[in-house]
């Protein structure tokens, strides 16, 4: 069980496992930024889903580069990669959640987190393909 957390890794089960467990945290970062943005200082739904992607895609990125990924490139062509894939999965983001709360009628907040749920494998799957190890 040691090896799930600490040490390298040894099997895909095992990077996806700290993969989502980094996403969970990412997950919480975005939504509580989401919460304060709508519910606090009434922002529209899609910007706060704007601002609280990009908070959860800091520390997705920090987390993920020392827990979870070996990278595969230079710094920099990751860079790029990653601001690529990034706006891929923000664009889902806003597409997502757009047609559940205009179409679907969810409320904004649950929306939220069954579009977090969808974007991360589209996150996972990208960044495994293209970016790391």
């Amino acid at each position: 069980m040691k090896h799930w957390f600490f040490g390298p890794i040894i099997s895909a089960r095992i990077q996806f496992f700290r993969y989502v467990f980094v996403g969970g945290s990412s997950a919480v970062v975005n939504l509580v930024a989401y919460g304060v943005l709508t519910e606090a200082l009434h922002l529209h739904y899609l910007f706060a889903a704007f601002l609280g992607y990009v908070l959860g895609f800091l520390w997705n990125y920090i987390t993920s580069v020392l827990w979870v990924f070996t990278s595969r490139h230079p710094r920099h062509k990751e860079a790029l990669l990653l601001i690529g894939i990034t706006v891929g999965g923000l664009l889902w983001t806003e597409i997502i959640l757009y047609l559940f709360v205009e179409y679907v009628h969810l409320h904004h907040f649950l929306a939220m987190i069954l579009t977090l749920w969808i974007v991360l494998f589209w996150n996972f799957g990208m960044r495994k393909r293209f970016v790391f190890h």
